[in-house]
């Protein structure tokens, strides 16, 4: 990027039972796999007090002792086997001897949070005979749920406390919850942590709580490991670390990272790489129960992200979800540098109104409201810092997300974050909300400033008195 300007690129249930799209995706259910033997699919189970308003995806175990591909329908219905049908997912996959995680999806499917959730399964095409996971039976993590004898019997005639499953949907709750998860592999495949990276894409929370990695030794000796997070690619922007101590006295392998409570923008790429600290011998980790959405291993740390993968990892993590609530977005100016600077994230609001940076950054009293998540229908907005231009620096935003790819590989500008989210401008933007317009100083202040506002006749004034150039409507947000 050049001095001059950054490039432009091109209530009841029937209310439930209408659908929506989850906003703040979460794992809801988490049942452990066994791996094991299984039940039948003519066995069906329910999930009671669905912590969840929507739900996204459904994961189960399969397997059979005649090995093809089969086409498997999972019904989902409300309050019992007999109750209204919420949704059917079909998937066609491969079944074979060994148990393998099938994926079926919901899309985001409404539900009202409380209720009981029945699921009963059929091969609709290929050889019926296939079994399910039955899970690993652990009390914490199935207590809502259970199978019967039968996909019609009475949900009081029980069989057992668990079903291998993971749930994901929009959560209830928005605080400390499980963002995400790829199950623990049953037979604990590992792969040693030396030299390799593991990535999040499109990660659903907002922070970074808990950490938790199944992590096995060849020694018996105490080892620190710490894991590094980071956003969008091994040497991005610094997230967080956090250090576990791996006990040889303690036969459970599960190791929990604890970050705290950090700030991460919804939707992002998070980067993880382990880094054994102490101790003799290596470490391995659990590589995960097949291949899940959105995780997956980089066997060179030096590489971006984006290039080819490797498999996935066994993970769970922790944290806040965004709210479909929106929050403001402030605007501050910097009188010596002459630049406008915008943000929606709460601890830097904090400090910059504590007299951060020398009490520099002072309120506009301009403000618009977006979201601080992926909620249905809104986009992400890049987040960029530049020193180029040194002494002064500078921010820029851009919602478009070729622009956004342009940007990040300018080497004048580096990648923060994702800001917050908003509604993308189409010819218009979505009821209740306005037109947010970008206007550019012309780099007359010595460095590239950019200023973002739903006032047309601020937008005007700039352009027409002050010299600084039209930018047109980046995206939309509310008053």
């Amino acid at each position: 990027m050049t001095a001059v300007r950054v490039r432009t690129a091109v209530a009841s249930i029937a209310l439930w039972l209408a659908g929506s799209f989850a906003a703040n995706a979460a794992v809801l259910a988490n049942c452990g796999f066994s791996g094991g033997g299984g039940d039948g699919l003519a066995r069906a189970f329910y999930l009671s007090l669905f912590p969840g308003d929507t739900v996204d995806t459904v994961t189960l175990g399969h397997r059979s002792t005649i090995p093809g591909e089969r086409t498997i329908r999972l019904t989902m219905r409300l309050n019992n086997y007999a109750g209204p049908v919420l949704a059917v997912a079909e998937t066609t996959t491969q079944v074979d001897n060994d148990m393998s995680p099938t994926i079926f999806r919901f899309d985001g499917r409404a539900v009202p949070p409380g209720f009981l959730l029945a699921f009963t399964q059929e091969v609709v095409a290929g050889n019926t005979s296939v079994l399910y996971d039955t899970g690993d039976d652990t009390p914490a993590a199935c207590s809502n749920i259970t199978q019967t004898q039968g996909s019609t019997a009475p949900l009081d005639d029980f069989r057992r406390a668990s079903v291998g499953i993971m749930v994901t949907g929009s959560s209830a709750d928005l605080t400390n919850v499980t963002t995400f998860g790829c199950p623990f592999d049953p037979q604990f495949e590992t792969q040693s942590i030396a030299g390799v990276g593991l990535v999040v894409e499109s990660y659903p929370g907002i922070s970074l709580r808990t950490v938790r990695l199944r992590l096995l030794t060849n020694t018996f000796s105490i080892k620190s490991v710490q894991l590094t997070a980071r956003l969008d690619r091994f040497d991005g922007p610094l997230v967080g670390t956090a250090i576990h101590v791996m006990d040889p006295n303690v036969s459970v392998p599960s190791a929990l990272f604890n970050f705290g409570s950090l700030p991460v923008p919804g939707g992002a790429r998070l980067t993880f790489v382990l880094t054994q600290l102490s101790g003799d011998g290596t470490i391995s980790y659990d590589k995960g129960f097949g291949s899940c959405d959105d995780v997956y291993e980089r066997f060179d740390t030096t590489v971006p992200p984006i290039q080819p993968r490797g498999g996935s990892v066994g993970i769970t993590i922790t944290g806040d979800v965004g709210s479909a609530t929106p929050i403001a977005a402030v605007e501050y100016f910097h009188a010596g540098f002459g630049h406008y600077f915008m943000t929606a994230q709460a601890d830097e609001i904090a400090g910059l109104d504590g007299g951060a940076y020398g009490g520099a950054f002072t309120r506009t009293g301009r403000e618009f409201d977006i979201f601080d998540g992926p909620v249905a229908g809104a986009v992400p907005v890049c987040r960029f810092f530049t020193v180029t231009f040194a002494p002064k620096s500078s921010h820029f935003y851009t919602a478009d997300a070729d622009e956004c790819a342009f940007v990040k590989e300018n080497p004048d500008w580096q990648y923060e974050k994702v800001a917050f989210y908003v509604r993308r401008y189409n010819a218009g933007c979505p009821a209740g909300q306005v037109p947010v317009y970008r206007i550019y100083n012309n780099g007359m202040s010595g460095a590239p400033n950019h200023r973002y506002t739903t006032d047309l006749a601020l937008y005007g004034t700039f352009v027409n008195t002050q010299g600084w150039a039209a930018e047109g409507i980046r995206f939309c947000a509310v008053p």
